[in-house]
């Protein structure tokens, strides 16, 4: 896997993750395969994972320091931003700000995919805080 050359990282040769701490894993049951982060890739400055959230789930109220994106590839729901409700579905693509209080909501019977892209080195840089 060289930088110089670039790399393919294929979802289904990750594995699925979910949070280290039971307590904030059974309020948010959401998993995530991490795609590209520097402690697994030989990559930098860029940390792009998939996340799933169940029919019915919410992740927690939440926000961290550096900016995210989301494009959402599968299912149907509500991103809360900053105490606005913006309906997200397939192709929508969602700028989140440094500090921005979010969640993913998923109103719908399918689960909700999306893409997520931090500018960090890996993923275990970006410190939660949760608002609720």
């Amino acid at each position: 896997m060289e930088t110089m050359m670039g790399l393919v990282i294929r979802e289904s040769d990750s594995q699925w993750e979910g949070w280290a701490d039971p307590v904030i894993g059974a309020k948010s049951p959401v998993r995530w395969k991490l795609l590209i982060t520097g402690d697994r890739t030989p990559t930098k400055g860029l940390t792009i994972g998939i996340a799933e959230v169940p029919p019915g789930v919410s992740q927690l109220l939440h926000h961290h320091e550096p900016q995210e994106a989301y494009y959402v590839v599968e299912g149907a729901g509500t991103v809360e931003l900053e105490g606005r409700a913006l309906a997200i579905g397939p192709g929508s693509a969602l700028f989140i700000p440094p500090n921005a209080k979010h969640r993913v909501i998923n109103s719908g019977t399918a689960p909700l995919r999306f893409v997520f892209v931090f500018p960090t080195d890996t993923f275990e840089e970006i410190q939660y805080h949760y608002d609720e």
